[in-house]
Protein backbone atom coordinates (compact mmCIF):
# COMPACT_ATOMS: atom_id res chain seq x y z
CA UNK A 1 0.00 0.00 0.00
CA UNK A 2 1.38 3.41 -0.98
CA UNK A 3 1.85 5.71 2.03
CA UNK A 4 -0.35 8.80 2.18
CA UNK A 5 2.79 10.87 2.65
CA UNK A 6 4.60 9.61 -0.45
CA UNK A 7 1.87 9.75 -3.08
CA UNK A 8 3.28 12.88 -4.78
CA UNK A 9 6.85 13.82 -5.63
CA UNK A 10 7.94 16.76 -7.74
CA UNK A 11 11.23 18.69 -7.46
CA UNK A 12 11.57 18.97 -3.65
CA UNK A 13 9.59 17.61 -0.73
CA UNK A 14 9.50 20.38 1.88
CA UNK A 15 8.37 19.90 5.46
CA UNK A 16 6.93 23.25 6.58
CA UNK A 17 6.32 23.87 10.30
CA UNK A 18 4.25 26.80 11.56
CA UNK A 19 3.20 27.83 15.07
CA UNK A 20 -0.23 28.90 13.83
CA UNK A 21 -2.38 27.59 10.98
CA UNK A 22 -1.52 29.82 7.98
CA UNK A 23 -5.09 30.40 6.86
CA UNK A 24 -6.98 32.65 6.66
CA UNK A 25 -4.21 35.21 6.15
CA UNK A 26 -5.79 37.76 8.49
CA UNK A 27 -2.91 38.69 10.81
CA UNK A 28 0.79 39.41 10.44
CA UNK A 29 2.42 35.99 10.92
CA UNK A 30 -0.35 34.14 9.08
CA UNK A 31 -0.08 36.50 6.11
CA UNK A 32 3.64 35.80 5.76
CA UNK A 33 3.40 32.01 6.20
CA UNK A 34 0.41 31.77 3.85
CA UNK A 35 2.18 33.56 1.03
CA UNK A 36 5.33 31.49 1.54
CA UNK A 37 3.31 28.30 1.25
CA UNK A 38 1.38 29.64 -1.72
CA UNK A 39 4.60 30.40 -3.60
CA UNK A 40 6.56 27.27 -2.67
CA UNK A 41 3.64 24.97 -3.53
CA UNK A 42 3.79 26.08 -7.17
CA UNK A 43 6.97 24.06 -7.77
CA UNK A 44 7.38 21.80 -4.75
CA UNK A 45 5.53 19.29 -2.59
CA UNK A 46 4.69 20.79 0.78
CA UNK A 47 4.00 18.81 3.94
CA UNK A 48 2.53 21.20 6.48
CA UNK A 49 2.45 20.65 10.24
CA UNK A 50 1.04 23.43 12.39
CA UNK A 51 -0.77 24.32 15.58
CA UNK A 52 -4.35 25.62 15.72
CA UNK A 53 -5.36 28.04 18.49
CA UNK A 54 -8.93 28.71 17.34
CA UNK A 55 -11.41 25.88 16.78
CA UNK A 56 -13.03 27.86 13.96
CA UNK A 57 -9.81 27.61 11.97
CA UNK A 58 -10.23 23.86 11.42
CA UNK A 59 -12.74 24.71 8.68
CA UNK A 60 -9.88 26.16 6.65
CA UNK A 61 -7.80 22.99 6.42
CA UNK A 62 -9.32 22.09 3.05
CA UNK A 63 -8.04 25.39 1.62
CA UNK A 64 -4.52 24.50 2.71
CA UNK A 65 -4.85 21.00 1.26
CA UNK A 66 -5.22 22.63 -2.16
CA UNK A 67 -1.60 23.76 -1.78
CA UNK A 68 -0.12 21.03 0.42
CA UNK A 69 0.15 17.27 -0.01
CA UNK A 70 -0.59 16.79 3.66
CA UNK A 71 -1.77 19.08 6.45
CA UNK A 72 -1.20 17.87 10.02
CA UNK A 73 -2.52 19.91 12.95
CA UNK A 74 -3.01 19.88 16.70
CA UNK A 75 -5.28 22.14 18.71
CA UNK A 76 -3.62 24.24 21.41
CA UNK A 77 -5.95 26.24 23.60
CA UNK A 78 -4.69 28.71 26.18
CA UNK A 79 -5.44 26.17 28.91
CA UNK A 80 -3.53 23.25 27.43
CA UNK A 81 -0.49 25.49 26.94
CA UNK A 82 -0.18 26.05 30.68
CA UNK A 83 1.40 22.72 31.69
CA UNK A 84 4.15 22.62 29.01
CA UNK A 85 4.83 26.32 29.58
CA UNK A 86 5.20 25.69 33.31
CA UNK A 87 7.58 22.80 32.65
CA UNK A 88 9.68 25.02 30.38
CA UNK A 89 9.86 27.62 33.16
CA UNK A 90 11.07 25.07 35.71
CA UNK A 91 13.68 23.75 33.28
CA UNK A 92 15.05 27.26 32.78
CA UNK A 93 13.91 27.35 29.15
CA UNK A 94 12.10 30.04 27.21
CA UNK A 95 8.38 29.93 27.96
CA UNK A 96 7.64 30.22 24.24
CA UNK A 97 9.16 26.81 23.53
CA UNK A 98 6.79 25.17 25.99
CA UNK A 99 3.75 27.16 24.88
CA UNK A 100 4.10 25.95 21.29
CA UNK A 101 5.17 22.36 21.90
CA UNK A 102 2.73 19.48 21.35
CA UNK A 103 3.64 15.81 21.73
CA UNK A 104 0.76 14.91 19.40
CA UNK A 105 2.12 17.17 16.66
CA UNK A 106 5.64 15.84 17.30
CA UNK A 107 4.42 12.33 16.52
CA UNK A 108 2.74 13.47 13.33
CA UNK A 109 5.92 15.23 12.20
CA UNK A 110 7.97 12.10 12.91
CA UNK A 111 5.50 10.06 10.87
CA UNK A 112 6.05 12.36 7.89
CA UNK A 113 9.82 12.14 8.26
CA UNK A 114 9.66 8.33 8.40
CA UNK A 115 7.30 8.00 5.42
CA UNK A 116 8.56 10.66 3.02
CA UNK A 117 11.96 11.46 1.61
CA UNK A 118 12.00 15.05 2.82
CA UNK A 119 14.54 17.21 1.01
CA UNK A 120 14.25 20.40 3.07
CA UNK A 121 12.74 21.51 6.38
CA UNK A 122 11.45 25.04 6.77
CA UNK A 123 10.50 26.23 10.24
CA UNK A 124 8.40 29.36 10.73
CA UNK A 125 8.92 31.04 14.14
CA UNK A 126 11.68 29.95 16.49
CA UNK A 127 9.65 27.81 18.98
CA UNK A 128 8.80 25.39 16.15
CA UNK A 129 12.47 24.46 15.92
CA UNK A 130 11.92 22.15 18.93
CA UNK A 131 10.19 19.62 16.69
CA UNK A 132 13.21 19.03 14.45
CA UNK A 133 16.25 19.83 16.59
CA UNK A 134 17.37 16.19 16.49
CA UNK A 135 17.09 16.05 12.69
CA UNK A 136 20.61 16.56 11.35
CA UNK A 137 20.56 14.78 7.97
CA UNK A 138 18.14 17.18 6.24
CA UNK A 139 19.02 20.82 5.43
CA UNK A 140 16.96 23.18 7.60
CA UNK A 141 15.93 26.81 7.19
CA UNK A 142 14.74 28.87 10.16
CA UNK A 143 12.49 31.85 9.46
CA UNK A 144 12.73 33.83 12.71
CA UNK A 145 10.63 36.57 11.05
CA UNK A 146 11.84 39.07 13.66
CA UNK A 147 13.69 38.98 16.96
CA UNK A 148 11.12 37.80 19.48
CA UNK A 149 13.66 38.17 22.30
CA UNK A 150 13.94 41.90 21.61
CA UNK A 151 10.17 42.18 21.50
CA UNK A 152 9.80 40.63 24.96
CA UNK A 153 12.42 43.04 26.26
CA UNK A 154 10.42 45.94 24.86
CA UNK A 155 7.22 44.62 26.43
CA UNK A 156 8.93 44.68 29.83
CA UNK A 157 9.45 48.43 29.56
CA UNK A 158 5.69 48.98 29.38
CA UNK A 159 4.69 46.63 32.18
CA UNK A 160 4.78 46.82 35.96
CA UNK A 161 5.98 44.14 38.37
CA UNK A 162 5.68 41.13 38.25
CA UNK A 163 5.11 41.06 34.48
CA UNK A 164 8.10 43.30 33.78
CA UNK A 165 10.36 40.77 35.54
CA UNK A 166 8.75 37.82 33.77
CA UNK A 167 9.12 39.46 30.36
CA UNK A 168 12.77 40.32 30.95
CA UNK A 169 13.42 36.72 31.93
CA UNK A 170 11.72 35.51 28.75
CA UNK A 171 13.79 37.95 26.68
CA UNK A 172 17.04 36.57 28.15
CA UNK A 173 16.07 32.93 27.74
CA UNK A 174 14.71 33.40 24.24
CA UNK A 175 17.84 35.28 23.20
CA UNK A 176 19.99 32.27 24.11
CA UNK A 177 17.55 29.94 22.38
CA UNK A 178 17.59 31.98 19.15
CA UNK A 179 21.38 31.87 19.05
CA UNK A 180 21.45 28.12 19.67
CA UNK A 181 18.89 27.44 16.95
CA UNK A 182 20.80 29.54 14.43
CA UNK A 183 23.83 27.31 14.95
CA UNK A 184 21.76 24.13 14.53
CA UNK A 185 20.05 25.25 11.31
CA UNK A 186 21.71 25.73 7.92
CA UNK A 187 20.13 29.11 7.22
CA UNK A 188 18.47 31.85 9.27
CA UNK A 189 16.01 34.29 7.72
CA UNK A 190 14.62 37.61 8.96
CA UNK A 191 11.97 39.97 7.69
CA UNK A 192 14.17 43.09 7.46
CA UNK A 193 17.80 44.12 7.11
CA UNK A 194 17.60 45.79 10.54
CA UNK A 195 16.62 42.52 12.21
CA UNK A 196 19.20 40.52 10.26
CA UNK A 197 22.02 42.95 11.03
CA UNK A 198 21.20 42.90 14.73
CA UNK A 199 21.31 39.09 14.73
CA UNK A 200 24.51 38.71 12.69
CA UNK A 201 26.50 40.31 15.47
CA UNK A 202 25.17 37.65 17.85
CA UNK A 203 25.97 34.62 15.66
CA UNK A 204 29.07 35.57 13.62
CA UNK A 205 29.89 33.10 10.88
CA UNK A 206 26.39 31.65 10.56
CA UNK A 207 24.28 32.37 7.43
CA UNK A 208 21.69 35.10 7.97
CA UNK A 209 19.53 36.40 5.10
CA UNK A 210 16.63 38.77 4.55
CA UNK A 211 13.30 37.82 2.97
CA UNK A 212 10.94 40.80 3.33
CA UNK A 213 7.16 40.85 3.41
CA UNK A 214 5.09 41.83 0.44
CA UNK A 215 1.52 42.90 -0.10
CA UNK A 216 -1.20 41.46 -2.31
CA UNK A 217 -1.15 44.44 -4.65
CA UNK A 218 -4.11 43.25 -6.71
CA UNK A 219 -6.31 42.53 -3.68
CA UNK A 220 -5.45 45.75 -1.86
CA UNK A 221 -6.31 48.02 -4.72
CA UNK A 222 -8.54 51.13 -4.63
CA UNK A 223 -11.73 50.73 -6.63
CA UNK A 224 -11.35 54.11 -8.27
CA UNK A 225 -14.62 55.40 -6.89
CA UNK A 226 -12.82 57.21 -4.10
CA UNK A 227 -15.17 55.77 -1.48
CA UNK A 228 -16.59 58.44 0.78
CA UNK A 229 -13.31 60.37 1.07
CA UNK A 230 -14.15 64.06 0.96
CA UNK A 231 -17.92 63.42 1.18
CA UNK A 232 -18.17 63.38 4.97
CA UNK A 233 -16.11 64.20 8.05
CA UNK A 234 -12.37 63.51 7.72
CA UNK A 235 -11.54 59.95 8.79
CA UNK A 236 -8.35 58.47 10.19
CA UNK A 237 -7.99 54.67 10.31
CA UNK A 238 -5.82 52.22 12.23
CA UNK A 239 -6.11 48.57 11.16
CA UNK A 240 -4.63 45.89 13.41
CA UNK A 241 -5.34 42.79 15.48
CA UNK A 242 -6.63 44.44 18.62
CA UNK A 243 -5.82 41.61 21.02
CA UNK A 244 -2.06 42.11 20.53
CA UNK A 245 -0.29 44.26 23.12
CA UNK A 246 1.74 46.53 20.76
CA UNK A 247 -1.43 47.37 18.82
CA UNK A 248 -3.44 47.97 21.99
CA UNK A 249 -0.71 50.26 23.30
CA UNK A 250 -0.58 52.07 19.94
CA UNK A 251 -4.33 52.70 19.93
CA UNK A 252 -4.20 54.01 23.50
CA UNK A 253 -1.21 56.23 22.71
CA UNK A 254 -2.97 57.75 19.70
CA UNK A 255 -6.28 58.33 21.49
CA UNK A 256 -4.72 59.80 24.62
CA UNK A 257 -1.72 61.75 23.29
CA UNK A 258 -2.34 62.50 19.61
CA UNK A 259 -6.06 62.63 18.84
CA UNK A 260 -6.94 65.52 21.22
CA UNK A 261 -4.45 67.76 19.37
CA UNK A 262 -5.99 66.78 16.03
CA UNK A 263 -9.52 67.48 17.28
CA UNK A 264 -8.50 70.99 18.31
CA UNK A 265 -7.39 71.75 14.74
CA UNK A 266 -9.84 69.59 12.78
CA UNK A 267 -13.19 69.43 14.60
CA UNK A 268 -15.34 66.52 13.49
CA UNK A 269 -12.49 64.15 12.63
CA UNK A 270 -13.36 60.50 13.26
CA UNK A 271 -10.87 57.80 14.24
CA UNK A 272 -11.64 54.18 13.26
CA UNK A 273 -9.90 51.32 15.09
CA UNK A 274 -10.47 48.35 12.79
CA UNK A 275 -9.39 44.89 13.89
CA UNK A 276 -10.29 41.57 15.40
CA UNK A 277 -10.86 40.77 19.08
CA UNK A 278 -10.64 44.24 20.66
CA UNK A 279 -9.81 43.92 24.36
CA UNK A 280 -11.74 45.79 27.06
CA UNK A 281 -8.98 48.43 27.07
CA UNK A 282 -9.57 49.04 23.37
CA UNK A 283 -13.36 49.03 23.69
CA UNK A 284 -13.05 51.70 26.37
CA UNK A 285 -11.48 54.04 23.81
CA UNK A 286 -14.74 54.30 21.83
CA UNK A 287 -16.33 57.75 21.87
CA UNK A 288 -19.55 58.43 19.97
CA UNK A 289 -18.84 60.40 16.81
CA UNK A 290 -15.10 60.53 17.49
CA UNK A 291 -13.62 57.03 18.03
CA UNK A 292 -15.26 53.94 16.57
CA UNK A 293 -14.03 50.43 17.48
CA UNK A 294 -15.33 48.04 14.83
CA UNK A 295 -14.12 44.68 16.09
CA UNK A 296 -13.75 41.91 13.52
CA UNK A 297 -14.76 42.92 10.00
CA UNK A 298 -15.04 40.67 6.94
CA UNK A 299 -12.87 43.00 4.86
CA UNK A 300 -10.72 45.97 5.92
CA UNK A 301 -10.58 47.44 2.42
CA UNK A 302 -13.82 49.49 2.64
CA UNK A 303 -12.49 51.16 5.79
CA UNK A 304 -9.20 51.96 4.09
CA UNK A 305 -10.87 53.24 0.95
CA UNK A 306 -13.23 55.48 2.90
CA UNK A 307 -10.45 56.94 5.05
CA UNK A 308 -8.58 60.19 4.51
CA UNK A 309 -5.35 58.64 5.80
CA UNK A 310 -4.00 55.77 7.89
CA UNK A 311 -1.92 55.85 11.05
CA UNK A 312 0.49 53.36 12.64
CA UNK A 313 1.12 54.81 16.12
CA UNK A 314 3.21 51.87 17.37
CA UNK A 315 5.63 52.47 20.21
CA UNK A 316 6.59 48.77 20.20
CA UNK A 317 7.23 47.14 16.82
CA UNK A 318 9.66 44.81 15.08
CA UNK A 319 10.08 43.90 11.44
CA UNK A 320 7.63 44.91 8.73
CA UNK A 321 4.06 45.98 9.47
CA UNK A 322 1.61 44.47 6.97
CA UNK A 323 -0.99 47.04 8.00
CA UNK A 324 1.23 49.80 6.58
CA UNK A 325 1.87 48.02 3.28
CA UNK A 326 -1.85 47.33 2.86
CA UNK A 327 -2.81 50.94 3.50
CA UNK A 328 -0.14 52.17 1.08
CA UNK A 329 -1.34 49.71 -1.57
CA UNK A 330 -4.84 51.14 -1.15
CA UNK A 331 -3.44 54.55 -2.03
CA UNK A 332 -3.48 56.03 1.46
CA UNK A 333 -0.85 58.30 3.00
CA UNK A 334 0.40 56.73 6.23
CA UNK A 335 1.70 58.52 9.32
CA UNK A 336 3.56 56.34 11.78
CA UNK A 337 6.32 56.11 14.33
CA UNK A 338 9.90 55.20 13.44
CA UNK A 339 9.34 51.78 15.07
CA UNK A 340 6.32 51.17 12.86
CA UNK A 341 8.32 51.88 9.71
CA UNK A 342 11.30 49.78 10.73
CA UNK A 343 12.01 47.48 7.80
CA UNK A 344 10.10 49.58 5.25
CA UNK A 345 12.53 51.74 3.30
CA UNK A 346 9.97 54.42 2.50
CA UNK A 347 10.56 58.15 3.00
CA UNK A 348 8.45 61.29 2.78
CA UNK A 349 8.78 61.27 -1.01
CA UNK A 350 6.97 57.91 -0.95
CA UNK A 351 3.86 59.40 0.61
CA UNK A 352 4.53 58.54 4.25
CA UNK A 353 5.36 60.61 7.31
CA UNK A 354 7.33 59.51 10.38
CA UNK A 355 7.22 61.17 13.80
CA UNK A 356 7.57 59.78 17.34
CA UNK A 357 6.56 62.92 19.21
CA UNK A 358 2.80 63.17 19.91
CA UNK A 359 2.69 66.82 18.83
CA UNK A 360 4.75 66.19 15.70
CA UNK A 361 2.61 63.15 14.86
CA UNK A 362 -0.56 65.21 15.26
CA UNK A 363 0.87 68.04 13.14
CA UNK A 364 1.57 65.62 10.28
CA UNK A 365 -2.00 64.32 10.42
CA UNK A 366 -3.44 67.85 10.59
CA UNK A 367 -1.38 69.02 7.59
CA UNK A 368 -2.63 66.16 5.45
CA UNK A 369 -6.23 66.51 6.58
CA UNK A 370 -6.18 70.18 5.59
CA UNK A 371 -4.72 69.55 2.13
CA UNK A 372 -6.73 67.28 -0.17
CA UNK A 373 -4.28 67.56 -3.08
CA UNK A 374 -1.32 66.69 -0.86
CA UNK A 375 -3.21 63.62 0.40
CA UNK A 376 -3.93 62.54 -3.16
CA UNK A 377 -0.30 62.88 -4.25
CA UNK A 378 1.01 61.12 -1.13
CA UNK A 379 -1.46 58.27 -1.61
CA UNK A 380 -0.44 57.84 -5.23
CA UNK A 381 3.24 57.75 -4.32
CA UNK A 382 2.58 55.28 -1.52
CA UNK A 383 0.89 52.87 -3.92
CA UNK A 384 3.72 53.27 -6.42
CA UNK A 385 6.25 52.41 -3.70
CA UNK A 386 4.64 49.09 -2.75
CA UNK A 387 4.04 48.25 -6.39
CA UNK A 388 7.74 48.54 -7.15
CA UNK A 389 9.22 47.20 -3.90
CA UNK A 390 6.76 44.91 -2.12
CA UNK A 391 5.51 42.12 -4.37
CA UNK A 392 4.91 38.71 -2.78
CA UNK A 393 6.17 36.91 -5.88
CA UNK A 394 9.57 38.55 -5.48
CA UNK A 395 9.68 37.67 -1.79
CA UNK A 396 8.72 34.08 -2.58
CA UNK A 397 11.41 33.78 -5.23
CA UNK A 398 14.04 34.97 -2.74
CA UNK A 399 12.89 32.37 -0.21
CA UNK A 400 12.79 29.58 -2.79
CA UNK A 401 16.35 30.37 -3.88
CA UNK A 402 17.58 30.16 -0.28
CA UNK A 403 15.85 26.83 0.28
CA UNK A 404 17.27 25.34 -2.90
CA UNK A 405 20.81 26.40 -2.07
CA UNK A 406 21.15 25.35 1.56
CA UNK A 407 22.79 22.10 2.52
Amino acid sequence: MVSLYSRIRFIMNILYLAHRIPFPPNKGDKIRSFHQIKHLSKNHNLYLACLVDDQDDFQHIDELKKMCCVVETDYRSTWNQLLPTGKAFLRGEALSTGAFYSQALQQKIEAILESVSIDRIMTFSSPMAEYVRTVTHIPKLMDFVDLDSEKWGAYAEYQSFPFSTLYRMEARRLRLYEETIAKEFNQSVFISSEEAEAFRSRVPGHPVAVVPNGVDFEFFSPSGSGGSEGKGPPTVVFTAAMDYFPNIDGAQFFCEKVLPRILDAVPGVCFFIVGRNPTPKVLQLARTGIVEVTGTVPDVRPYLENASLAVAPLRIARGVQNKILEAMAMGLPVIGTSNAFQGIAATAKDGIRIDDDPKGFADEVITLLHDHELRRVCGQRAREFVSQRCRWNDCGADLESLIQNIG
